[in-house]
């Protein structure tokens, strides 16, 4: 990851209450298509399941 994706992810772990704000949600997705290769997507909100994986992904990344 670079050191602004890093720095980002930091902010929004930092900040991530309970629900995501579109901000939050914006760069979810985005660092995910950025580094696990596929075009940007916008999960469906009512599949938190999805975007709980999503971060886990980036959690690994950012923690490798």
């Amino acid at each position: 990851m670079t050191i602004e994706d890093k720095e980002a992810w930091e902010g929004f772990k930092a900040n991530v209450i309970k629900e995501l704000t579109d901000e939050q949600y914006k760069l979810l997705c985005t660092l995910h298509a950025r580094y696990y290769n596929h075009r940007y997507h916008e999960p469906c909100s009512c599949k938190p399941s999805e975007l709980k994986m999503w971060i886990a992904d980036i959690d690994r990344l950012y923690n490798s």
